[in-house]
């Protein structure tokens, strides 16, 4: 599964990943390499996370 697909399932997941977006954006503005650092580990949660539901 993909963070997309376990976010549909998940409503409160695709809040969450639209509230860090919003936040890193401000945070971030201007450097996109961070921007996408610091979105990773929330990712990678989440894919963890749905691997698991997956079994």
């Amino acid at each position: 599964m993909n963070l997309c697909g376990h976010a549909r399932n998940h409503p409160e997941v695709l809040y969450e990943y639209y509230q860090l977006k919003v936040d890193l954006a401000k945070k971030f503005r201007f450097d996109k390499v961070s921007y996408t650092k610091n979105k990773a580990p929330f990712i990678h949660n989440v894919l963890k996370k749905a691997k698991r539901e997956e079994r």
